[in-house]
């Protein structure tokens, strides 16, 4: 049975975190508003907030095609 689109994007979502050590660089981590998803769904190593978010964003639509068709 599929899972209401709208319903996962309500749910999930993307963060973007800087880091300063060693040296400057931002990740994102997809995350779930309902209860906590029991792995860490992160990257790092971007080097600006916008790449971070554009990747973090693409990743958030595969997860969720992948969750739409379960």
């Amino acid at each position: 049975m599929a899972t209401d689109r709208s319903a996962l994007q309500r749910d999930y979502f993307v963060v973007t975190k800087v880091h300063t050590r060693p040296k400057l660089r931002w990740s994102w981590e997809i995350l779930r508003r309902s209860k906590p998803l029991g792995i860490k769904v992160i990257e790092g190593e971007f080097r600006s907030e916008p790449a971070a978010k554009v990747a973090g964003e693409k990743a958030l639509r595969k997860l969720l095609d992948s969750l739409q068709d379960e």
